[in-house]
């Protein structure tokens, strides 16, 4: 963070720093792709997003946080400058905090963590609410159908606990719902612009690895 005077301090539970910790072993280093929507990325983190959340001022300096050169705004020179700590804190701020991801049980908050990073909020929470949905008609459960709006309410948590109580489904249900959500939403992005194409084997992988770890 900027300011040779100040030391900005936050705490974090175990399971948000295991769960940055993979995420990171996936999101790689500076990259610049013309063909990447966010723009030029670092340990996950778009020009795009960076824009949008870095201009906080915690320290009180008077510049943004994550202009991090100093030079007035935020672009691509601030993405290459950050570091894999400037990263977590915003991971951590931004998303972890924000999906309220430590109420959720084991592996959603996580599942939620990756998607939200990789997809944006919203996305990331229809992705669980089709998942619930899915497992309710898979199960024949009486259970209304939800809504499918990104609002994580007590609707989507009581109808994901009625897929859990199900012994024949459980959570592995709801996981295995979730990876074909995510593939399904990959798909769908690359049917919709060739461009993505290139990046699709890697989304599906990715997607396939959600809730193992």
């Amino acid at each position: 963070m900027n300011g040779d005077n100040h030391i900005i301090v936050e705490g974090w539970s175990p399971r948000f720093a295991s769960a940055v910790d993979a995420l990171l072993g996936i999101e790689g280093g500076f990259v610049d792709d013309p063909v990447d929507r966010g723009g030029a990325t670092k340990y996950g983190w778009s020009l795009r997003t960076l824009i949008g959340e870095g201009k906080i001022d915690l320290d009180g300096d008077g510049f943004a946080d994550f202009d991090l050169d100093m030079d007035g705004d935020i672009d691509g020179a601030d993405v290459a400058k950050l570091t894999r700590g400037d990263a977590k804190f915003l991971y951590h701020r931004c998303f972890w905090l924000r999906l309220d991801a430590d109420s959720w049980a084991r592996p959603i908050g996580e599942m939620l963590f990756d998607q939200a990073v990789n997809g944006g909020m919203v996305a990331a929470k229809k992705l669980l609410q089709r998942a619930i949905n899915a497992s309710l008609t898979k199960f024949r459960l009486n259970t209304p159908l939800l809504k499918v709006d990104g609002v994580l309410g007590d609707k989507t948590r009581a109808a994901m606990d009625a897929v859990v109580a199900v012994p024949a489904a459980g959570m592995a249900a709801i996981v295995i719902a979730y990876r074909d959500a995510a593939k399904d939403r990959y798909r769908a992005i690359a049917a919709a612009n060739p461009s993505q194409k290139r990046f699709l084997a890697g989304w599906l992988n990715r997607a396939d690895k959600l809730g193992r770890s």
